[in-house]
């Protein structure tokens, strides 16, 4: 059912809130070829969710897996937040707000199903791009740090991983991708899954000037 459907895509407290002050409806199987209409629920992946109108952009795309941009948009952040996170296993805490670039920053975690698929390619970017591109894992609201080392090693996600338990990065959703300039000023952020090396490559080489 969908209860349990969202109980696997996030264990965040707030996700509640969300439902129970933006979901005033049902979720409904999507038919293939059936047009969208003014008051027609809202398009979630292959599902629909129907409303009166008070489905937020944030719910939606917090249960679409994350396809919402925070481009430049009105109260976009342009740093990182002034928070120091623990590190994974023996990795070394961080201070994000002194996080200078360029960097790579992925907020993920182990019961994100898109984030496990992208894992291996932030692997491997970190790896052929040591000493141009910092690579930095946020791993966000984990439910299994046993479960996030393994699948680190599995993947061969290598480069420095720092917890955020509580939530003080403020995703409303994952996977999240934040790329930081030189300044340390947020040159890029969106909730995107990456699927592939050419695609990570083009929003670096696009917004920090860095090529392999």
């Amino acid at each position: 059912m969908v209860g349990d459907e969202l109980l696997q895509l996030s264990s965040a407290a707030d996700l509640d809130v969300l439902l129970e002050r933006d979901l005033a409806g049902s979720v409904e199987e999507d038919q293939p070829g059936q047009p969208d209409r003014a008051g027609a629920p809202v398009r979630v992946g292959h599902r629909r969710v129907r409303g009166a109108g008070a489905v937020s952009t944030r719910l939606a795309a917090w249960l679409a897996g994350c396809s919402a941009s925070e481009k430049g948009g009105p109260g976009a952040s342009t740093t990182l937040p002034d928070v120091t996170l623990a590190g994974l296993g023996s990795d070394p805490a961080v201070d994000l707000g002194t996080l200078k670039g360029p960097a790579v920053v992925n907020l993920w975690a182990s019961w994100c199903g898109p984030c496990k698929t992208e894992l291996p390619i932030y692997g491997d970017f970190a790896r052929a791009y040591a000493g141009k591109v910092k690579v930095l894992g946020v791993d966000f609201q984990e439910t299994s740090q046993a479960g996030a080392i393994d699948l680190l090693k599995q993947s061969r996600a290598d480069y420095p991983i720092v917890t955020d338990p509580d939530g003080k990065t403020h995703a409303i959703g994952l996977p999240k991708l934040i790329l930081v300039d030189a300044a340390g000023k947020i040159a890029f952020q969106e909730y995107v899954e990456i699927r592939s090396a050419a695609q990570l490559q083009k929003l670096v080489a696009d917004h920090l000037g860095i090529t392999g």
